[in-house]
């Protein structure tokens, strides 16, 4: 009695092996598609973040540059005013005109609409995602707003109880170049240079980064006020032909 033995068709010419791994392929496949697709969603969501991050933290050391130039400019004021109290103690004439201190008073003149953003809202801190920055931030501010306070408006209001500025022993008693005063702006001033530096190492960027931040947005502040007061120009050329107009009809009546 002779037995023959078929192979199943499942496993000729591999065909079921062949589906097997045809069926595997297509999972491996899909797999990788949903990685690269997730994936690359994820990656490009970073990058946004990441800009973002870095455009705020441009924006904000903008901000920190611009007002250490000024603190920079009040501290020096102090040692030029210091120098024309000396020529006044010398020659006691030079102080009969008020206007010979009046350019010796520091100022630092700033808009808090960066600082306001950057404080009121949870959202910016979120976006900067590094908490020691947010605090090195929030405290130059702090010592920015106490400088102002204790150098610049203290030194304003001293200049200004002197008797418009001709009361010679009175503006000599002002602190500009004794006392404590000079110290204190000297010690305000590098804090904020301190400050300043560390942020710029947190959010990895370079002072030549920075510098053409500060000229490209120097450019559009100028481009912007320019364009404002035109707008302001013809605005006003418009209103006086209105005006004009008017004037001529209310004449035309009453002939």
């Amino acid at each position: 009695m002779n037995i023959k033995l078929h192979t199943p068709k499942s496993l000729q010419n591999f065909s079921g092996m062949g589906s097997l791994k045809q069926f595997f392929m297509s999972i491996i496949a899909t797999s990788i598609s949903i990685v690269l697709t997730f994936g690359t969603a994820a990656i490009i969501d970073n990058n946004k973040k990441q800009e973002a991050k870095h455009e705020m933290a441009l924006v904000l050391l903008y901000d920190m540059a611009n007002t250490i130039d000024q603190v920079e400019s009040a501290d020096s004021m102090l040692y030029e005013g210091f120098k024309q109290q000396l020529a006044v103690a010398r020659n006691p004439k030079l102080l009969e005109s008020p206007y010979t201190f009046i350019f010796y008073i520091p100022t630092l003149e700033y808009t808090e609409t960066v600082e306001h953003i950057f404080s009121s809202s949870i959202e910016s801190i979120n976006t900067l995602g590094n908490v020691l920055f947010a605090e090195n931030v929030s405290e130059f501010y702090r010592l920015r707003k106490q400088y102002k306070t204790i150098i610049c408006d203290e030194i304003k209001k001293e200049f200004e109880s002197s008797n418009n500025l001709t009361d010679r022993d009175k503006v000599l008693q002002i602190e500009l170049g004794t006392g404590s005063r000079p110290f204190i702006s000297g010690t305000l001033l590098m804090q904020m240079k301190e400050l300043f530096s560390s942020c710029k190492q947190m959010m990895d960027v370079s002072d030549a980064e920075l510098e053409a931040y500060r000229n490209k947005r120097s450019e559009d502040d100028k481009a912007e006020e320019h364009t404002s007061q035109s707008e302001a120009l013809l605005n006003k050329t418009l209103k006086n032909a209105q005006l004009l107009n008017e004037a001529i009809t209310a004449g035309t009546k009453q002939q």
